[in-house]
């Protein structure tokens, strides 16, 4: 389970992810929707954590813009330090998420976009079950998931380094997360340029 984690970063500080997929990077239509949907349950100021916040970009500083408290949290030392400068007022640590020691009804939201799936998919109910436990009561968690199942899938050429990603299928996914304690109010299934699902869930247990 280390390599995989240690192929991770090793991949995201070697290849060029932030050029390829950050620089100057827009949030889309239908995730201002859906963040739209999480900051209408959500208090002015509330406390977000974003699990694998890369750079910072678009999402961290969206998030800071529209005034919320965010602590982020990504594996990649370059990304936390680019994050660091792109979002000044938001809060960057470096390291696993299992590592971190946030402790219970911490957040108001939790969010992760394209992250989860780099970590081994037999560790994805503990960190929802971790995410639950952060999280406040009838706190939210915004996630993206693959949008099929692998095992352990590398590819040797991603943005010019080496990267693994390891995910359920869509079905157990929610069923995961809705046994770590969620109930799933909004999914939306991105089909562009790749394959994802999103789902909003709510802390109910």
């Amino acid at each position: 389970m280390d390599d995989m984690r240690n192929e991770v970063k090793e991949g995201y500080e070697q290849g060029d992810y932030e050029g390829e997929y950050r620089q100057d990077r827009e949030l889309r239509d239908e995730e201002k929707q859906l963040l739209d949907k999480l900051f209408s349950e959500l208090d002015p100021g509330a406390e977000i954590l974003d699990l694998g916040c890369g750079t910072g970009l678009p999402f961290d500083r969206y998030l800071a813009e529209k005034g919320y408290n965010v602590t982020g949290v990504d594996i990649a030392e370059n990304h936390v330090e680019a994050a660091r400068q792109n979002v000044p007022d938001a809060e960057f640590l470096q390291g696993d998420f299992f590592e971190q020691e946030f402790g219970e009804n911490s957040f108001d939201a939790v969010v992760s976009f394209y992250a989860i799936f780099h970590i081994p998919r037999d560790e994805h109910r503990e960190l929802y079950e971790r995410i639950n436990y952060w999280l406040k009561d009838a706190g939210y968690m915004l996630a993206t998931v693959a949008g099929g199942e692998m095992e352990e899938y590398r590819d040797e050429d991603f943005v010019g380094s080496e990267m693994v990603w390891s995910s359920h299928s869509q079905e157990k996914n929610r069923e995961l997360i809705e046994d770590s304690g969620f109930s799933i109010t909004e999914t939306y299934e991105e089909k562009d340029d790749e394959h994802h699902l999103w789902i909003l869930a709510e802390n109910t247990a």
